[in-house]
């Protein structure tokens, strides 16, 4: 009885609860990117489209993953300050992160934070219109574009459908049955944040 309360006992019990907690949670939580359906959201929807003007980050700031390490705030051009914490679902394909305007945001927003959100790189300084990938489906009664990356974005009412020397499509589902397969740049309006045209590949 005396060598079963000793410390060395105590000690060793201690030990072994500790090490089975530790193990409990690794397995629970399994590394960081085996399994990140709990942090990606299920649709990439896009609700706030807009120019990058300014990017003040931390040295970290980038996507590992899915998943943004650091921090940014970022000044857009209609007037908002953005800003995008540690942990926050994302992508960046952005290379030029000085020249204003070089960046465009596209970000599925719940009042002030940011759900998920994209940094990709502008048609040019000037342009007001970016061109996205393919478009593959319509959802909400034809609201909403579905794009090959997965991307919902907002649709004009009226798609323009261009398609050189083709005969035109009598609707927007016609075109996308019609030349999703082989190609669609889906262009989308900065100013309308709304898809505007739709261009067969040539």
């Amino acid at each position: 009885m005396r060598q079963l309360l000793s410390w060395r006992t105590w000690a060793a019990i201690g030990a072994l609860l500790v090490l089975a907690t530790v193990v409990q949670l690794i397995t629970s939580r399994g590394p960081r990117g085996v399994d990140d359906s709990s942090t990606q959201p299920s649709q990439r929807r896009i609700d706030a489209v807009a120019s990058v003007m300014t990017i003040q980050s931390s040295e970290a700031f980038a996507v590992i993953e899915g998943i943004t390490v650091g921090s940014a705030t970022l000044a857009l051009d209609d007037g908002r300050t953005i800003n995008i914490v540690r942990d926050t679902p994302g992508e960046i394909d952005c290379t030029d992160r000085t020249t204003p305007a070089a960046c465009v945001l596209l970000a599925d927003l719940l009042g002030d934070g940011i759900v998920w959100y994209a940094l990709v790189n502008a048609n040019g300084p000037a342009s007001r219109t970016l061109a996205l990938p393919t478009i593959v489906d319509m959802v909400d009664g034809g609201d909403t574009g579905v794009l090959e990356n997965g991307w919902h974005i907002p649709l004009a009412n009226g798609v323009v459908r261009t398609c050189a020397g083709a005969q035109r499509s009598p609707t927007l589902r016609a075109f996308i049955d019609s030349y999703s397969t082989t190609g669609i740049t889906t262009v989308l309006d900065l100013d309308r944040d709304e898809v505007v045209e739709v261009i067969c590949a040539s």
